[in-house]
């Protein structure tokens, strides 16, 4: 069963295939979309490899729409705008193919497919440890929701900025936090 979630405007699309996941990225019009077209062993990668590259695509789209309207009162010639469009599209490249840091020979067998919804008003940092690796990081803005895979002994760490920094705020075994269904 495929599983669509909002992130900053865009609708991504977890697609199960045979052997992992796959990942659509779509505009809210559902025309304009993308996919690395890589499976990912585990729903959560292939789900943070989507929310990496939606970020990718938005920071193109807003440097790229700058330029446009940059070119002219900015003086630019038509090569220098070329090249930091060329630049700006090559970076977003590059950078979509850096591999997840969770190899695929990670065993997946024991993780189960957790959810957390950040129900404060403050932006919170989420790291997923399982002894004294962090296996998982990620930014969860108020309201936002996030479905991921863990193993039932790792813990889910939140952290909350203050002046001096994130701060760790609360601990939650992930297996207290299992989808059933």
């Amino acid at each position: 069963m495929k599983s669509k979630q909002s992130y900053h405007g865009w609708l991504i699309e977890i697609i199960p295939m045979p052997k992992g996941y796959l990942f659509q990225c779509w505009l809210a019009d559902e025309k304009t979309g993308f996919s690395d077209r890589q499976i990912y062993p585990t729903f959560a990668q292939a789900f943070t490899a989507a929310k990496k590259r939606a970020d990718l695509e938005a920071v193109s789209l807003a440097l790229i729409r700058f330029l446009n309207q940059a070119y002219k009162p900015c003086n630019l010639s038509s090569n220098e705008y070329k090249a930091l469009e060329t630049s700006i599209v090559n970076f977003v490249q590059q950078a979509s193919r850096t591999q997840m840091h969770n190899s695929p020979t990670l065993l997946t067998q024991n993780q189960i497919l957790c959810f957390y919804k950040n129900t404060t008003s403050q932006i919170q940092i989420l790291r997923i440890s399982h002894s004294t690796n962090c296996d998982f990081e990620q930014i969860v803005f108020p309201g936002e929701q996030m479905l991921f895979e863990a193993f039932p002994q790792a813990e889910l760490e939140i952290h909350m900025d203050s002046t001096t920094g994130a701060t760790l705020t609360n601990k939650i075994l992930c297996s207290n936090l299992q989808v059933y269904g």
